[in-house]
């Protein structure tokens, strides 16, 4: 009996001892970015050094150009450094398994979370296209020009200049919108991401210039959805010019060419029916027929001003 109570007793406490080890310790990261990472990992505090002052893709760009300068030689010892980081990863990630832990999967974000996780060192991928590139360009001196009014007034002045602007001088900054597209897929290529970067650790000052990127990005879509707009319009009312008028507006345009004799004309507007008398005097069968204005009002009288029934009435139909 009490050797059974010492078995449980010395099972308990390895168990015990296990997940007090397990809790202890944490899951190993898993090394990226093959060679390339590595040689990232050890110069980057370099290379931020070297960059001071320019924008943020210039570390990845200048790392990008510096390890593609390196020899075969050079590149294969920063291969070595990989695997032999993921070979210590799966010897660690081994021994965490066997003191119980478990291994956890990344947890992806909702959409109930706050903030998301992101590099600064990131390269930041160009909005707004060409009109984008000209408000950024521009808006220290538009919004001096609309100092005092709302915020809303800058995006306004910015987009009737942005109209003004001939066809070649757009040209300049859609010109400018690839190139700075082409240099942030060029850095994405060579981009490695950090496991432990945080937008909490982001500077007022690149808060401060992402706001603004987004705010560009906002007003050139507003601006883009207000040009298409405008061309639809445009091209609505072009199509109703083009249209060929109707029943309504052809007759309205034969009896603005019809001019009634003096006394007919006095005779009928005594009666009420000049308005009735220009229309008969304007219908084509009328006229083929060549029947005078004073029989097209007693046809009118016999019928009590209506128009069809005097028309039958003068043609015999």
């Amino acid at each position: 009996k009490h050797l059974k109570v010492y078995v449980v007793y010395v099972l308990a406490a390895t168990t015990c001892s296990q997940c007090s080890l397990a809790m202890a310790m944490e899951q190993p990261k898993k090394p990226a970015g093959g060679a390339y990472g590595q040689f990232l990992a050890e110069k980057r505090p370099e290379l931020q050094t070297q960059c001071k002052g320019q924008p943020i893709t210039a570390v990845t760009k200048l790392a990008s150009e510096k390890f593609k300068a390196l020899s075969e030689e050079d590149k294969k010892i920063y291969q070595e450094k990989f695997v032999a980081a993921k070979a210590k990863y799966d010897e660690d990630m081994k021994a965490f398994l066997e003191a119980g832990g478990e291994k956890k999967a990344a947890k992806k974000k909702g959409k109930k979370d706050i903030k998301k996780k992101k590099d600064p060192e990131a390269p930041k991928k160009p909005a707004g296209g060409a009109y984008g590139c000209f408000l950024a360009k521009n808006r220290a001196a538009f919004m001096k020009e609309c100092s005092g009014q709302p915020v809303t007034a800058v995006t306004k002045l910015a987009s009737a200049k942005w109209k003004e602007l001939s066809d070649e001088d757009k040209k300049i900054y859609e010109e400018e919108f690839q190139k700075k597209k082409e240099e942030y897929q060029e850095a994405m290529k060579s981009y490695v991401p950090l496991s432990n970067a945080d937008t909490d650790d982001e500077p007022p000052a690149k808060k401060r210039k992402t706001k603004e990127g987004a705010e560009d990005a906002k007003a050139a879509k507003a601006q883009a959805k207000a040009e298409v707009k405008e061309a639809k319009e445009a091209k609505a009312k072009a199509k109703a010019e083009a249209k060929p008028k109707g029943k309504a507006a052809k007759a309205k345009d034969a009896s603005a060419g019809v001019k009634l004799e003096p006394a007919v004309a006095a005779k009928a507007e005594k009666a009420g029916w000049k308005d009735v008398l220009v229309k008969l005097a304007a219908l084509p069968d009328v006229i083929a027929a060549g029947k005078s204005q004073t029989a097209m009002l007693q046809a009118l009288e016999k019928v009590n001003g209506l128009l069809h029934p005097a028309k039958r009435a003068l043609l015999g139909a």
